[in-house]
């Protein structure tokens, strides 16, 4: 091999097998050479060209309150972060989308549709809601540009960021996590107040009884976490430019507190939230041609740790203590939730996850 005004050129590329080119061609990218294969055999020069390309997935995120956008290139292999960057371009990656993501991305000379329907492979799930958009595309072939940065601090509104964490990539949330999870329970009787009176049996006033009650461990350890139900059916665009769900395919449901064990009923414990949330069903999700579209609600709750017990009243310094639990309850005014729309990753009306990789503390 010679080399002449930065060309290096390979004489023998007849006899060379494939493995021989490649490992010279990835040594030279490895030493940052500048020199550039000619040689005599196209189709060869063509494979160990692609191999440069990864296959990846890309994800596209919208900051509406203030524009902001970011694009996140992963490794379709272990979702391994290989760029990031704040606004719409990565390399020869470059989308061109409305407010909720709906749009086209152009990659090496090609333009995709973002939308469900497979296109050359590649296929687009979005997620949207009044303060965020996520749009999710797979088996994308991009040169990932050498050195790029692996993290940027794009977006700064609390609620957006709230959205964010909520809203995950919803293939990676619904391949990692079964549709059969019991919902949260919602209870017909109301508890007394931990220290209210309750008659047992033939007990008349001023009886002495049980009592029911919550004390948390420490302080209790709270955590935010989401419960994520589909309120509507499943509507599909088919050939029209755009479809709605709304209203009339979506049911309301109610959501109820829960417990990872045995209690005597609901306990706020002083976090300010509440024995059970409607969601509602007065939303509308819009899809493109070739899209599925539905309707999802995030019911947001938090989850804090103690342990029931329960106490005679006329013996209120004796307390029968049970084992330790977490109860999950929902915020007040669904602080921290609300209603989104999902294109392509739907399942079924009804179907509800638990996502419990909130952030620490209260609503």
């Amino acid at each position: 091999m010679m080399e002449d005004r930065g060309l290096c050129l390979w004489h023998n590329t007849t006899t060379a097998s494939f493995t021989q080119l490649l490992q010279i061609y990835l040594q030279l990218r490895h030493h940052s050479s500048p020199c550039q294969f000619i040689m005599r055999s196209g189709p060869i020069f063509a494979l160990a060209a692609a191999a440069t390309a990864a296959d990846v997935s890309v994800v596209w995120r919208h900051e509406k309150v203030s524009g902001s956008t970011s694009l996140t290139v992963h490794s379709s292999n272990d979702n391994k972060v290989l760029a990031k960057t704040c606004g719409n371009t990565i390399g020869s990656l470059d989308f061109h989308v409305d407010e909720h993501g709906a749009g086209t991305f152009t990659t090496g000379g090609t333009t995709f549709a973002i939308q469900t329907t497979p296109q050359n492979g590649v296929s687009c799930n979005r997620i949207y809601n009044g303060d965020v958009a996520v749009v999710e595309c797979t088996n994308v072939k991009l040169d990932v540009p050498e050195n790029a940065a692996l993290s940027a601090d794009c977006f700064h509104d609390e609620t957006a960021k709230e959205s964010f964490r909520a809203l995950k990539s919803r293939s990676v949330a619904l391949s990692a996590r079964s549709m059969n999870i019991p919902s949260p329970s919602e209870h017909a009787n109301a508890p007394p107040a931990p220290n209210s009176f309750r008659l047992r049996g033939r007990q008349v006033p001023g009886s002495c009884g049980p009592n029911p009650g919550f004390e948390l461990t420490g302080n209790g350890n709270p955590h935010q976490n989401y419960f994520h139900k589909q309120l509507s059916e499943n509507i599909f665009c088919g050939a029209s430019p755009s479809c709605l769900v709304g209203q009339s395919k979506s049911e309301s449901f109610s959501i109820g507190f829960s417990t990872s064990g045995s209690a005597d009923g609901w306990f706020s414990a002083g976090f300010d939230v509440q024995k059970s949330w409607t969601t509602g069903n007065d939303y509308q999700c819009y899809g493109a041609a070739g899209d599925t579209v539905c309707v999802w609600y995030n019911t947001a709750h938090t989850a804090y740790t103690g342990r029931p017990y329960t106490v005679n009243s006329c013996d209120p310094g004796r307390r029968i203590y049970r084992k330790e639990i977490i109860m999950k309850s929902p915020n007040k005014a669904n602080r921290g939730g609300g209603y989104y729309c999902v294109v392509g990753t739907c399942r079924a009306q009804g179907d509800g996850y638990w996502d419990d990789s909130g952030r620490a503390g209260g609503p």
